[in-house]
């Protein structure tokens, strides 16, 4: 291309049939033979598991509900520009359709994982390499916009909108939504991201990008809501989110720690650096994290996530767990509500003791600003001390 600015085509954001199914694109991925090339029809019946129920201009068999497989496609040429069908799980070539080298790895992770968080973070991760407007959303959330929507049992549903630091609300309507495309115009290059970057390189593609409708004009806002809401369970199921019960707020820290990634430069959000988590910040998300409905949680799993929030060797965590809780018992920040022994599989209870294996945790937090003070008054043996010896 001579242009001045590499224009890109944005098809309407399909996805999965529905926000509570993500599972969709990990288990088509996880059905598809590495290097086999499939007709779409195949595609459709052998990968995703649709039945065919119509038909189609020309006789070709499709299935209802198959407009998300589309959005499984990677970029194409298109005329005088470049079109991005999806997060680019398969690729068409000469004779029909093959999963890419991402999409393997995406049915590997899903037949793999010990836990549904595993290849959900896979999932997610993709999501943010590949889709422009779900990248877009999560780079303004780190960027200190605020995310308005309801997410009972961790489902988005209702109204969905963005807040600007600065207080202006973009409510994202199912139609002619022009305030996300300004959005997306403004923040080309974030909503692109570094994968696609890469891709556009190599055909020699270097200039700023300038996004478009498949038809001309500006990219289709219609459903974009219900389509975002099915990226955005993602994200709140693996708990990357904080906030609620309709006001979310994403920070560099948290979002690495939901994906289990050192920092978030290799997706493309340099400026967004993780903080360290503080004691009390790793143990109130260590409490979130395994609590359950009822407020109680497994000491033993509460110790390893604890643990892995700060970054203690896995040997250590035990015991890092039981002087943490020691010290806010001291400082009156915590108290065992409720103590049953559980089950012997549940491994360790609190203190070692096997009548404290399930438990039910009251805490509360000592805000930042008295955290130096609240370290100074630690006694000797804290979960402060030991961690500074063992990281």
């Amino acid at each position: 291309m001579n242009t001045l600015l590499v224009r890109i085509a944005l098809p309407k954001l399909f996805l999965w049939s529905e926000a509570a199914r993500f599972q969709e694109y990990p288990e088509a991925a996880a059905r598809a033979e590495p290097g086999h090339v499939y007709s779409r029809a195949d595609l459709e019946r052998v990968v995703f598991d649709i039945a065919p129920t119509m038909e189609f201009k020309g006789g070709a068999p499709r299935g209802k509900g198959t407009d998300g497989v589309i959005n499984t496609y990677g970029m194409e040429r298109s005329g005088a520009r470049y079109r991005i069908n999806g997060i680019s799980l398969f690729e068409r070539v000469d004779k029909g359709l093959r999963a890419t080298a991402e999409g393997v790895a995406l049915g590997k992770a899903y037949r793999e994982a010990d836990t549904d968080v595993d290849w959900a973070r896979a999932l997610a991760k993709q999501l943010l390499r590949r889709d422009p407007r779900t990248r877009l959303v999560i780079g303004l959330c780190l960027a200190d916009w605020q995310l308005g929507v309801e997410a009972p049992g961790g489902i988005p549903t209702g109204a969905l909108s963005l807040t600007s630091p600065e207080g202006d609300v973009l409510e994202i309507a199912q139609r002619n939504c022009d305030g996300f495309n300004m959005l997306l115009r403004d923040n080309a290059e974030l909503a692109l991201g570094p994968c696609w970057r890469a891709d556009l390189s190599v055909l020699g593609e270097t200039t700023a990008v300038v996004w478009e409708g498949v038809q001309g004009g500006t990219p289709s806002t219609n459903d974009l809501p219900t389509a975002l809401k099915k990226a955005l369970a993602v994200f709140f199921h693996i708990r990357a989110f904080d906030g609620g019960p309709s006001t979310w707020r994403l920070g560099a820290g948290g979002l690495a720690d939901a994906l289990a990634v050192e920092n978030l430069v290799e997706l493309g959000f340099e400026g967004a650096v993780p903080v360290r988590l503080t004691d009390d910040e790793a143990f109130a998300r260590a409490l979130r994290d395994c609590s359950d409905a009822e407020g109680f949680l497994i000491v033993s799993q509460l110790g390893e996530r604890f643990g892995e929030l700060l970054q203690v060797p896995n040997e250590d965590r035990a015991a890092i767990l039981d002087s943490y809780i020691r010290t806010a018992m001291y400082h009156d920040q915590l108290r065992v509500l409720d103590r049953h022994s559980g089950q012997p599989r549940m491994g360790r209870g609190l203190f070692g003791e096997s009548g404290s294996r399930r438990v039910r945790i009251e805490f509360t937090p000592i805000p930042k600003t008295t955290n130096a003070v609240a370290e100074a008054q630690t006694p000797a043996g804290s979960s402060s001390e030991m961690q500074g010896a063992d990281r």
